[in-house]
């Protein structure tokens, strides 16, 4: 499958900083008491918000974010995709990823032993 989307490390992809952006205003404490340094963890509506709110910014180009959990490695996918057929446009981490990891977590009593 060729991929119409240049590889850009995920740190430095625009897409992965307009999610991340809008996440962390998302997941702001609302008072600076609670802005302490502690950090909060983003509470599910306020990620679904976040989500909604990327989607409606990229319906004018026809693309939206999926995301999932594996249930194997309970890794969480994001798939960025074309709304006019359904194709996954990019998904972060990538299947070869997913692939190894779920290789790796079967594989994990092979490279140590607890032997005595």
């Amino acid at each position: 499958m060729s991929n119409p989307v240049p590889a850009v490390p995920p740190k430095e992809s625009p897409w992965t900083q307009l999610v991340v952006d809008r996440v962390a205003r998302a997941a702001a404490p609302a008072n600076a008491e609670a802005a302490s340094g502690a950090v909060e963890e983003a509470k599910p509506e306020q990620v679904e918000a976040a989500v909604r709110e990327v989607n409606a910014s990229l319906a004018p180009h026809s693309i939206s974010l999926q995301f999932e959990i594996d249930p194997d490695t309970e890794q969480v996918i994001v798939k960025v995709v074309d709304q006019a057929n359904g194709v996954v446009i990019r998904q972060i981490p990538n299947e070869e990823v997913v692939r190894i990891a779920k290789v790796m977590g079967k594989a994990s009593g092979l490279l140590v032993s607890q032997q005595a």
